[in-house]
C-alpha cells in the first residue's frame, strides 16, 4: 500500500511559524489595547463620577449608556438600573414629552443646545439647565449624545425674588405721589417715574438719557452740587439731604414751581447714583385746602343737622304755594341765580333747599349764610376766607363758605342786610366766580350756584342807597315771590295737621282728633310771624295736648293783656291798616316826593320802625 502524504518542506513550516507568531503578537496587542480601554473608561468613570453636574450619554434611541452618580442620585436609583433605559421608563409626562423633544432636536440638528427643564426629584419640582451634544461615529453619522445638567432651582427662586422685588419696587415707584428722579454722576437722568412725568410735563421716555440740568432751578442747581460734594468726601456718613422749602423746579414748558426735595446717594451696578424726590408744594397746598374744606364741610352739615328740626317739606295746594312750587321746578335744572321774596317766617330757606335739591348739584353742599347773623367785622372772612396772620387773631388759614360750596349751591339769607363794602366783592363773585381771601393776593375761582333771599324791599333800599342796583339787577334773574300765610289761608289746616302730627311723632304722642273750633280760630289768625309762628304754635300745643285731641291751650296771647284795655288792640290794628293803605297807595314807597312817609307826616325812618313793629312788609 503505498503513502500518497505530501512532506512539508521547511520553507513552508517556517512560514507558519512566523505566521503562528504574529498571530500571537496580534492578540497580545488587542489585548494590551482592550486593557488600556478598560483603564480610559475606568478613569473616564471617575472623572465624571467626581463632579456635581450630572454627566450622562445616550445612544441614538434615547437610552441611557453611560452616567455618573449625580444622575443616579438625582433618579434615586443605582446605576445599573438606569443604564439601557429611556426617559419615557423613568419620569412622568409631561418631563419626558420635554426631554425627548430636546434630544431629538439635538441629534437632528447635531449642533450643542442648552436646554432647561423641570424634573421632579425627591417629590419637588427641581430646575436644571443641560448641555446637551451631539457626537458621531468614524464616518460622521450622529449615534448619540451627551449632557452635563446643572441643578438651578435655587438660583431660579433668587431670580423670581428678585424680579418680584423689583416689580414690587417699580410700582412703588411708580404709585408714588412725588416725583422720583434718579441720576449718575454725570446728571444724565436714569429713572423717571410716573409722577415725574405728570410734574414736569415730560414722557420718561424723553427725559431719560437727558441731563437732569434742563429740570433744575438755579438754587436747586446749586444745593444738587453741594449734596453731590458732600457725599464724596471721606469720613462721612451723610447720604441723603432734605431742603423743605425755598426750591423751585423747571417744568419742560418752562414753568417754575415750588418744590420741597430730598436728595440721596446709593451705589448700584457699579456706580454712583443720586435719587431726587420732589414734591410740588402747590398740589400739596391744594390738598391741604380742600381736605380743611371738607372738614369744614362737615362741621357745617353736623351744625346744619343740630339745628334744623324737621318739616323740610313745603306744604300747601293753595294757588300760591302752587305757583312757588311751579317756579321751583322750573328754574331748579338750571344754573341761574335765584332771588326768593317774602315776608319773615313764610319758608324762603325751604324753598332754597327745595331749588337745590332738585338741581343737577344736589350731589354737593347747599351752604347756608344767615347775613344778619354775621359778625360785622368778620362777615368777608366768613365769605372769602383769610390767610394767616392777615389780621389779629388769624392764627390759620381760614376756608371762605363760598370755597367750602365750590361745585354747589350758596344760600345767602336776607342778603338785604349785607354791607355795601361787601356787597361790590360779592357782585365780582357773580359776575366772574374769582375773589381772593383776605390777606392773599392768590386769586379763587370757584363754580357756585347762588340763590340769595330777602324780607326787606330791594328797590326801596336802592333807592335810600343801601343796597347797589347792579347787585339787585344781577340777583334778581328769576324772583320767586313766597306769599304770606294770611294770603293762602287754604293751607292754614294743611299744615295745623302736618305740624300736629310730626311734632307728635317727635314727642311720642299721637295727635288724631283737631276740633273744629280748634280749626278755626288757627284759620282765622292774621299770622304776623308766618309759618314759622304756626309751626312754634303747634308745637306749644302738642306739649299742652293730654290726649289725642289737639288743645291749644290760652292762645292766642294777645287775649289776656287785652282785657283791661281793648282800645289799644283797636288802635294797633287801625295803625297798621292805614299804614298798609298808606303804602299801596304810594305803590310801596317809603321816602320820597310820592312815598308813604310823606303822606302820613312821618320820617321814612320812622315809618320803617312802625312797620317793623306791625310785621308790615312788601308782599307783591
Amino acid at each position: 500500500m503505498t503513502d500518497h502524504r505530501e512532506t512539508a518542506s521547511p520553507d513552508d513550516v517556517a512560514a507558519l511559524r512566523l505566521r503562528a507568531q504574529a498571530l500571537q503578537e496580534q492578540v497580545a496587542a488587542q489585548g494590551m489595547e482592550l486593557d488600556a480601554l478598560r483603564r480610559h473608561d475606568g478613569l473616564l468613570q471617575a472623572v465624571i463620577d467626581g463632579t456635581t453636574d450630572a454627566v450622562f450619554v445616550k445612544d441614538i434611541r434615547g437610552r441611557y449608556v453611560m452616567l455618573n452618580s449625580t444622575v443616579a442620585q438625582i433618579m434615586g436609583r443605582p446605576k445599573d438600573q438606569i443604564i439601557g433605559q429611556h426617559d419615557s421608563e423613568l419620569f412622568p409626562e409631561p418631563t419626558v414629552s420635554q426631554l425627548v423633544a430636546d434630544d431629538q432636536s439635538v441629534m437632528s440638528s447635531g449642533q450643542p443646545q442648552t436646554c432647561e427643564a423641570v424634573i421632579p426629584v425627591a417629590g419637588r419640582q427641581r430646575t436644571f439647565l443641560s448641555t446637551k451634544t451631539a457626537f458621531r461615529d468614524q464616518q460622521g453619522e450622529v449615534v448619540g449624545l451627551i449632557g452635563i445638567s446643572r441643578d438651578i432651582t435655587e438660583r431660579k427662586q433668587a431670580e423670581q425674588a428678585l424680579r418680584e422685588s423689583e416689580e414690587r419696587l417699580d410700582q412703588i415707584v411708580e404709585s408714588a405721589m412725588d416725583a422720583i428722579v434718579t441720576i449718575d454722576a454725570q446728571r444724565t437722568v436714569r429713572l423717571f417715574n410716573a409722577a415725574a412725568e405728570s410734574v414736569f410735563r415730560v414722557t420718561a421716555d424723553q427725559a431719560i438719557g437727558q441731563s437732569f440740568d434742563r429740570f433744575a432751578s438755579p438754587a436747586l442747581r446749586e444745593l444738587l452740587d453741594r449734596c453731590m460734594h458732600a457725599f464724596k468726601q471721606p469720613h462721612t456718613d451723610k447720604r441723603y439731604t432734605w431742603a423743605p422749602q425755598g426750591l423751585t423746579a423747571v417744568r419742560a414748558d418752562g414753568d417754575e414751581f415750588p418744590v420741597e426735595a430730598t436728595i440721596s446717594q446709593a451705589e448700584a451696578i457699579g456706580q454712583v447714583l443720586y435719587t431726587l424726590i420732589l414734591r410740588d408744594v402747590n398740589d400739596r397746598q391744594k390738598a391741604e385746602e380742600e381736605l380743611s374744606r371738607l372738614q369744614l364741610q362737615n362741621v357745617y352739615l353736623q351744625e346744619q343737622v343740630g339745628r334744623e328740626g324737621g318739616g323740610g317739606e313745603i306744604v300747601g295746594g293753595s294757588p300760591g304755594i302752587q305757583a312757588v312750587l311751579h317756579n321751583v321746578q322750573q328754574v331748579a335744572g338750571t344754573d341761574s341765580t335765584v332771588l326768593i321774596t317774602g315776608e319773615t317766617g313764610t319758608g324762603k330757606e325751604l324753598v332754597a333747599s327745595a331749588i337745590h335739591n332738585s338741581s343737577k348739584r344736589s350731589h354737593r353742599l347747599l351752604v347756608k349764610v344767615n347775613c344778619p347773623a354775621l359778625p360785622g367785622g368778620l362777615i368777608e372772612s366768613e365769605l372769602f376766607g383769610h390767610e394767616k396772620g392777615a389780621f389779629t387773631g388769624a392764627l390759620s388759614r381760614k376756608i371762605g363758605r363760598f370755597e367750602m360750596a365750590d361745585t354747589g349751591t350758596i344760600f345767602l339769607d336776607e342778603i338785604g342786610d349785607l354791607p355795601l363794602e361787601l356787597q361790590a366783592k360779592l357782585l365780582r363773585v357773580l359776575q366772574t366766580g374769582e375773589f381772593e381771601r383776605i390777606g392773599g393776593s392768590k386769586t379763587f375761582r370757584v363754580d357756585v350756584r347762588v340763590i340769595a333771599a330777602t324780607n326787606r324791599d330791594l328797590e326801596q333800599a336802592i333807592a335810600e342807597k343801601l343796597f347797589r342796583p347792579d347787585l339787585y339787577y344781577r340777583l334778581n334773574v328769576f324772583p320767586v315771590r313766597i306769599p304770606p300765610l294770611r294770603e293762602r289761608t287754604k293751607d292754614i289746616p294743611l299744615l295745623v295737621r302736618h305740624f300736629a302730627m310730626m311734632f307728635g311723632a317727635k314727642m311720642g304722642k299721637r295727635i288724631e282728633t283737631i276740633p273744629q273750633k280748634t280749626m278755626d280760630s288757627l284759620a282765622g289768625y292774621s299770622w304776623p310771624g308766618n309759618i314759622r309762628e304756626l309751626q312754634n304754635v303747634l308745637e306749644r300745643a302738642v306739649i299742652l295736648s293730654r290726649g289725642t285731641e289737639l288743645e291749644l291751650g290760652e292762645w292766642p296771647p294777645r287775649a289776656t293783656c287785652l282785657e283791661h284795655d281793648t282800645s289799644v288792640a283797636t288802635l294797633a290794628e287801625f295803625e297798621r291798616r292805614h299804614i298798609v293803605k298808606a303804602l299801596e297807595s304810594s305803590g310801596w314807597r317809603v321816602s320820597g316826593e310820592r312815598g308813604a312817609a310823606k303822606l302820613l307826616g312821618l320820617k321814612p325812618t320812622t315809618l320803617e320802625a312802625r312797620m317793623k313793629k306791625h310785621g308790615i312788609y312788601r308782599t307783591a
